[in-house]
């Protein structure tokens, strides 16, 4: 499952179970209290039977587990409904309507709190099984739920590779072209063939963010140097910036990603570094600990929270899915990224490598 999909699966499993959870554990809750009143209207007519015998046998009446106390005085309060649960017994006041006054009537409560104990057992066990039950049910409604929205994606996936192998035979009969058409003197130096070839040039760009990006279900993650992809890389960004300045401070640093994938990164974040960076400006990448930094000397970023959303640019040039699919990647190949930018002052990547 791509990382899209796992959060749609675990929201409508969230969701789904947490509403079914909050369901029984409510049930759960009502049914003990319901019990327990029963059991507590058990103990309650067990010590007025007591009461009772005692009166009829003139308190002669002798029970296990029993015990009884006469009061002279009349209680504060009295409630018929009266019943008080302390550490060691069950005491209800009742009437002594023969020699006027009350009487105190004591239960131990080992009885009352071993039902007390057992139904609170038997709840927990009936809301557990239920509770992995509707769990088990959870995870194949929500799989059941994601299916239609996989099933898209896969055919909406399936259009795109058919549109960009279909491009990629007109954009490279253009280039064909074009370079034929810059061997004639007349044309070498001609605005339009330059504006034709910088259009060709970012349709490639383009097309290889794309192509990299469609791979993303199938990255098969395998122990790199890091440092030789970057030496790499930086060789192709020169081919384009001539003026900018690249040092580079890494010797070996073997990481577990993908090679195509990782690549990608790389030219996207180093074209930008060098794309906006100050007229014979310099773009520094060295590694610390587990973290590649790459840093420029570039004209900043304004609005830093928004350079990851599609379509966002804070300049006219480019098309504002380059850093979109640095994220995506980063995200794929489980590389923390953050940035820290000051306008006028140049900007840092950071790449952290979980080893």
């Amino acid at each position: 499952m791509k990382r899209y999909e796992k959060r749609v699966f675990w929201k409508f499993f969230t969701i789904y179970f947490a509403s079914v959870s909050l369901l029984i554990l409510s049930a759960g809750y009502f049914y003990y209290k319901e019990q327990r009143q029963v059991l507590l209207s058990k103990e309650q007519f067990s010590l007025i039977l007591y009461a009772r015998m005692l009166k009829i046998t003139g308190f002669k009446y002798k029970k296990e587990g029993y015990s009884y106390k006469l009061l002279d005085k009349t209680p504060k309060s009295f409630n018929p409904q009266n019943l008080k649960i302390t550490d060691c017994c069950i005491e209800k006041i009742v009437p002594n309507r023969f020699q006027q006054g009350f009487i105190v009537i004591k239960k131990e409560n080992k009885d009352f709190l071993t039902r007390q104990k057992e139904l609170i057992y038997k709840i927990l066990f009936f809301q557990t099984f239920l509770l992995v039950f509707f769990g088990i049910i959870s995870f194949f409604l929500a799989k059941m739920a994601i299916k239609p929205l996989q099933e898209t994606i896969e055919r909406l996936n399936f259009f795109i590779k058919d549109l960009i192998h279909d491009l990629n035979t007109p954009v490279t009969s253009i280039l064909l072209n074009l370079k034929l058409l810059k061997s004639y003197n007349e044309c070498k130096d001609k605005r339009e063939l330059l504006r034709i070839e910088k259009s060709i040039n970012e349709i490639t760009d383009l097309y290889k963010n794309l192509n990299i990006l469609l791979e993303e279900k199938t990255f098969k993650k395998e122990e790199l140097n890091l440092c030789e992809i970057v030496k790499d890389t930086v060789e192709i960004i020169k081919t384009k910036y001539n003026d900018i300045r690249v040092k580079i401070e890494c010797k070996n640093f073997v990481v577990k990603s993908h090679e195509g994938a990782l690549k990608q990164i790389l030219v996207n974040v180093l074209d930008n570094a060098c794309k906006y960076n100050k007229k014979g400006g310099y773009v520094k990448i060295w590694i610390k600990k587990d973290t590649l930094f790459i840093k420029d000397s570039g004209i900043g970023i304004e609005n830093i929270d928004k350079i990851f959303d599609r379509h966002y640019k804070e300049h006219q040039e480019g098309k504002g899915i380059g850093l979109h699919i640095v994220k995506t990647l980063c995200e794929a190949m489980e590389i923390d990224i953050k940035v820290e930018s000051k306008k006028n002052f140049g900007t840092v990547f950071m790449f952290r490598f979980y080893k």
